[in-house]
Formats: structure tokens, sequence, C-alpha cells
């Protein structure tokens, strides 16, 4: 598989992010899609990254801010999320997040663990890592869903690119240690630069007119952090009720963030009570 996922022109998608060792998150989403995957047009998940490095922290000593309690599984949710891959090939996608990046030469990150990917690697020893990397390694950098005119990255997408194919030549590691700075503007910015984003955008398609991301926190769910670019956040650091994912009509094409917004969010957890309520268009973005 490349950089660039190409999304189907018919059918549902469903987008969600930032699941990080959420195991009953992700089986919430499992159970979504394939619901959807059964209608006559079938339908797309896509996991905008950030599967794994989750929390190990006792409940009694649970801080508010990381919303509701988890116990984070990473190797569980891994053999979850390549299982379901495996049963729908071609219709279920995990993009690169930066957490997935620390285990192929990318930067250390340290979030529960001073080193989470080497935490993450002790806990699957030596074959299991192995493999891990092999198909992290086949893990997108992009989706592009053309005909609905959406684009998902991991970050808030800022890389200037020239064009899609560009996406091909990235090193996820070098050998000085450096970093790609097209890398950067993919897996770790949390808030985009209006023409640098629509400068990503035009080189992936001039027919893209919204980016969906995660990477952030958005405490409510959602956050609109630019006319072009919406936030989204699935799992990791909110509450239950404030959980959201985007479920759309790949035939139908998205004219804007506020048309996203009122069409296309879902809350994972419907009959759970929100913490923090906003009506759509959403408000501001809080780093995470």
């Amino acid at each position: 598989m490349g950089r660039l996922v190409e999304l189907p022109a018919r059918g549902r998608l469903l987008v969600a992010t930032d699941l990080q060792g959420n195991l009953a998150d992700f089986a919430r989403l499992e159970e979504l899609f394939e619901v959807r995957a059964r209608e006559a047009d079938g339908a797309v998940l896509v996991v905008t990254g950030d599967l794994v490095h989750g929390p190990e922290i006792p409940e009694d000593a649970w801080p508010d801010y990381l919303g509701s309690f988890y116990h984070g599984d990473s190797p569980a949710l891994l053999d979850r999320a390549r299982a379901l891959a495996e049963r729908h090939p071609g219709r279920v996608h995990y993009l690169l997040g930066n957490h997935e990046h620390a285990h192929l030469g990318g930067p250390v990150v340290g979030k529960f663990f001073p080193d989470e990917a080497r935490r993450l690697e002790e806990l699957l020893g030596p074959e299991r890592t192995r493999e891990m990397r092999r198909w992290l390694a086949t893990w997108p950098l992009a989706a592009v869903a053309r005909t609905a005119g959406l684009v998902l990255v991991h970050a808030a997408p800022c890389a200037r690119i020239e064009s899609a194919a560009e996406l091909e030549e990235i090193e996820l590691a070098r050998g000085d240690g450096t970093i790609d700075p097209r890398l950067i503007g993919m897996l770790w910015t949390r808030t985009p630069v209006p023409d640098q984003l629509r400068g990503f955008m035009d080189a992936l398609g001039p027919e893209l007119t919204v980016a969906v991301h995660g990477h952030d926190v958005a405490r409510e769910g959602v956050a609109q952090d630019d006319e072009h670019a919406l936030c989204l956040s699935t799992s990791f650091a909110c509450f239950d009720g404030d959980k959201h994912y985007l479920e759309w009509d790949l035939a139908v094409r998205a004219e804007s963030v506020a048309s996203v917004c009122e069409r296309g969010l879902r809350r994972l957890y419907p009959t759970s009570e929100r913490v923090l309520s906003c009506e759509p268009p959403p408000g501001s973005n809080d780093t995470g």
C-alpha cells in the first residue's frame, strides 16, 4: 500500500481518531462499522493514527483531564484492529500517527512512559514487535475521498508538498536521526496554518474541500480550527458522552466544515451524558 489511500466514491465513510489503546472504544467503532458494511454500497473505516500507547493508571488515581477511565491495552487492540482489516480487505485503513512512527524511526514519544514505543515493544516481545513494525510500515499517511471532497490525516495537515506523488518519497526513518519536515506537517502539527493547509490540499487535488484530523484533543469531541479543517476526538482524553466520530455518504460533497459538522458528526456513545456540550460548528481547540 502507498502513502495515500484513494477511497471509493460510494458507500458510508466512518472516521475515527486517536484510540490510544482504548479497546472498548475500538469495539464500539467495530460494531458501528460492521452494521454499515452490510449495506448495499458497503462502508469504509479510517482511523487517523495513534491507535497505540495508552495509560496504565489505576482507576483511583485517574485524573479528570484524561476523560473517562480505561486501561490502555495496545497489544490486544493491535490484534483486533488487524483482524478487522483482514475481514474487510481494502475497506479498513489505519493512518500513521506520531505514536506509530515512534516504532519506525520517528522521535521518541513520552506520554505515560518515558519511551512509549519501548514500553509497547517490551509487552509484545521480539517476534511480535518485528511483526508489528512490518505492519505499521505499510500504513499510509493520508486518505482522500475525492467525490466527497475530504482529506484525512493524523495531525493538522501543513506539509509543504507539490503533488500526491511526493508523499511516496517521504522516508519514515533517516540514518542521521533527523525527521523529514513533511512528516512534521502531517504527524505533529496541532493547528493548521491556513496557506500551508490550502497548499497541502491543493497538492493532493483541487477538488478537496475539508481536512479532518486528530492528534490534538478537542475536549468537546470536535473543534473547527480553520474554515477548511476539522479536529475530531473519538476517544483519548474525552469523556464517553463527548466522544465523536464522523459518518459521511461518500457520494455527497462536503461543501464546508459547517456542513460536515451539521450532517456528519456522530456521538460514539449517544446515551452517555455529555460533560462538555457544544453545538456544531464547534468552538475552540484544547491542546492535549
